[in-house]
């Protein structure tokens, strides 16, 4: 790559990460001297990927006009798997969600279903988007599973019947005739809160996830940590108790067989036949239920302890490992608020040095259903623009 294409690269990873800048700015970035920094840039207007406010002098007395990114110039459709649902967009180089569609879980049993739920979402995206098809430059998809990032390979997930073993961009490629890339889903959703907070952002973010599984997700300096082989932060499977249950990935102990979701309900059901009582709440509780009967009731409240006593402890060791600044909370137990908050704040300052916790935010996700999709057209959008390995 010359050293021409190496700035070029440069500014539009910069204007990907924060939407836009002027010129001053870029030079200082890049440390480069301006006129050849102005012809990088003159040279990615008239490839029509970036645009800029019309310069009518050198010198007008007013701020420099900020450059960004054309919207069109780079089109994505993005789509999240989850166990109960299929989410999908199409967004614009900038991110904004043009058109958006889901596909419900209904007798989901092998790969065939799942696969026909993904092409029911393309075809819909598709009819939605019309002769706009034509410029969709390829599809991210945000795995629930483990993923072989470089091969876009799908290799298991254990919440997603029949969902493991599948050369999952070569299939996209294959009925969509688009490129495609596939990432972790607690891995886009870290990209997502990142890019959420914008100029607010802070140094680095950890990103717990906290659906039907658990993961989490680590990002600094808006570079994405995915370890040797793709694997990093699988926080769900970290063993928190030997003698625990056993998780669905065939350890005992785990985070996930601890505090997930599926955990919880068992759980709850497992206490009952042992004639606690559980007050108010329904036999088929949601989320909502089991958090709202906390104050009310001694049982509920003992289980929703026990769970972030789980979570304190996986997160302590993170903490202690990773020292980031915040640490994000998204999916179903962020119905927990404050209770939950607090009680990891709690773990945290028992089980940490004083210095990693002081200053530490913790926050909930403030992510839509649909943002994970979106953070998937996105970083193929990336990997589009910049190349593999600039995520």
């Amino acid at each position: 790559m010359s050293r021409r294409d190496e700035l070029k690269k440069k500014i539009l990873q910069y204007l990907l990460q924060k939407g836009h800048a002027t010129r001053p700015e870029l030079v200082a970035l890049t440390g480069v001297r301006a006129a050849t920094v102005f012809e990088a840039i003159d040279e990615l207007k008239s490839e029509s990927m970036i645009a800029e406010p019309e310069r009518r002098s050198k010198k007008t007395g007013r701020k420099a006009p900020e450059l960004s990114f054309k919207p069109d110039c780079c089109l994505t459709v993005g789509i999240e798997l989850r166990s109960k649902c299929c989410y999908g967009v199409i967004a614009d180089t900038s991110g904004k969600t043009l058109f958006y569609s889901e596909v419900p879980a209904n007798n989901r049993n092998s790969l065939s279903d799942v696969k026909n739920e993904i092409l029911l979402l393309l075809q819909n995206l598709r009819e939605q988007a019309g002769v706009l098809w034509d410029q969709i430059k390829g599809i991210g998809f945000a795995d629930p599973g483990l993923v072989d990032i470089e091969k876009g390979f799908s290799i298991r997930a254990v919440n997603v019947p029949g969902w493991q073993n599948v050369d999952t961009a070569k299939w996209l490629t294959t009925v969509s005739a688009l490129p495609a890339g596939v990432w972790p889903e607690t891995m886009v959703k870290t990209k997502m809160e990142y890019l959420q907070l914008a100029d607010k952002a802070p140094e680095s973010i950890f990103n717990l996830t906290t659906d039907d599984g658990i993961g989490g997700g680590f990002i600094r300096d808006g570079k994405l940590f995915t370890g040797a082989s793709g694997r990093a932060m699988e926080i769900g499977h970290l063993q928190v108790d030997p003698d625990g249950p056993r998780c669905q990935c065939g350890n005992n102990g785990c985070l996930e067989a601890l505090a997930g979701w599926p955990s919880i309900c068992r759980i709850i059901t497992e206490n009952r036949m042992q004639g606690v009582d559980f007050g108010e709440l329904p036999e088929q509780f949601s989320m909502t239920d089991f958090s709202e009967n906390i104050s009310k009731n001694k049982g509920t409240r003992i289980i929703a302890e026990k769970v972030c006593h789980a979570l304190g402890t996986a997160l302590s060791s993170m903490v202690m490992m990773l020292n980031p600044e915040m640490i994000v909370i998204s999916g179903e137990l962020t119905v927990l608020g404050d209770f939950l908050l607090n009680s990891l704040r709690r773990e945290l300052e028992l089980r940490c040095f004083p210095e990693a916790v002081k200053d530490l935010q913790i926050v909930l996700s403030t992510l839509s259903k649909a943002d994970t999709a979106t953070g998937a057209a996105m970083m193929m959008r990336e990997k589009i623009l910049l190349g593999e390995n600039n995520l």
